[in-house]
């Protein structure tokens, strides 16, 4: 009896540690615009099971490295509603039932890419406390007090419940001076690839452009030339997205703004995706055998008839389901088995 209760524990353990490859995680990280600056409303504050937020963050007595159902604020306390809000809401509205997504956002206003360095990151922040320069220091406590730590230590809980997608950054405002910001751009990209032992051509990183009204769209070309220098690196448009003119400077979108720019991201990342999925097997595919005696479609019946279908004994994540294809005008049964997905033609007729 003990035995098998002690069996029946350590099953379960390793069940709720297992890998979900259905939770798709992604690691955001930038200054203001990636945290968020549109005002938060009710409808923000309506959640999704499928749409989480991996706390970053030290607040809202929420621990930090959990899960949780995602609203703002989505990074530090301060965090409003901005480009990761509008992604995740875009991408479980396209994506499968069975797909969760899932962020952890590490954003601060007005700070440099050397925040995120783990080489130049300590010196940053010391140069910034001589300055008296620190009322963002709060936000970075929340954080651990290093960012690129935070990242890391999201990273590898991301990797362990779930998998990693990709990057989200917006950043730049703050280094508009920077003449090799595209470099240290694409260096915190690498460290972080190689601390978390990703393979950079299945993990892109997605950087957003300056508001192209504010007082920085010029700098576009820079953030052009940083998507350009890392291989799985892509340019988000912001073209057409609205800016806010405010007192001391225009940097910042308006919410309609974030929620064309989020919905951005998250049509190019959907994009990736489908790029990512394996070629179909064609060597398995129409094994249903059309009854060859009724060619001629005028004298089929409308029964479909199955004649030989492969034993579905594992089946991963979704179970056997007919769906019409109405570019090719044919019924076919999709499944996935051992990590692969199949389909099978459904044609041919009974009496």
């Amino acid at each position: 009896m003990f035995g098998k209760s002690l069996f029946l524990t350590t099953a379960l353990c390793v069940a709720a540690l297992a890998q979900d490859p259905n939770l798709h995680i992604y690691l955001a990280y930038g200054q203001s615009n990636m945290s968020g600056q549109a005002t938060v409303t009710d409808s923000d504050r309506q959640t999704n099971p499928r749409f989480l937020v991996l706390r970053a963050g030290n607040h809202s007595n929420q621990k930090v490295g959990e899960f949780y159902p995602a609203a703002p604020p989505m990074g530090h306390s301060q965090s409003k509603v901005g480009i990761v809000d509008f992604f995740g809401r875009k991408m479980i509205q396209e994506l499968p039932d069975s797909i969760t997504v899932a962020v952890a956002n590490v954003a601060i206003g007005g700070q440099s890419i050397d925040l995120f360095d783990k080489d130049r990151n300590k010196a940053y922040v010391q140069n910034a406390k001589n300055k008296g320069d620190t009322w963002w220091i709060q936000y970075l406590d929340e954080y651990g007090g290093d960012a690129y730590k935070r990242i890391v230590e999201m990273g590898k809980i991301a990797k362990q419940k779930g998998v990693i997608k990709g990057f989200l950054f917006h950043q730049g405002e703050a280094d508009y001076q920077m003449n090799d910001w595209p470099k240290r751009v694409k260096k915190v990209y690498d460290d972080l690839i190689a601390e978390l032992e990703l393979d950079p051509e299945k993990t892109p990183i997605l950087i957003g452009e300056l508001a192209p009204t504010g007082d920085l769209g010029w700098r576009n070309d820079a953030v052009k030339q940083a998507a350009d220098l890392i291989p799985n690196g892509h340019l988000i448009s912001a073209q057409g997205c609205p800016a806010i003119k405010e007192p001391s400077y225009t940097l910042h979108f308006s919410r309609e703004g974030y929620q064309t720019f989020g919905e951005r991201y998250a049509e190019k990342m959907l994009e990736i995706l489908k790029s990512q999925e394996p070629a179909p097997d064609t060597s398995k595919q129409d094994s249903v055998v059309t009854d060859s005696s009724k060619t001629d479609s005028t004298k089929q019946d409308s029964t479909i008839a199955i004649r030989s279908l492969p034993r579905l004994q594992v089946v991963e994540s979704q179970q056997p389901k007919l769906y019409y294809d109405q570019k090719e005008q044919t019924l076919f049964i999709r499944f996935k088995k051992n990590g692969r997905e199949y389909r099978y033609r459904v044609s041919g007729s009974v009496r």
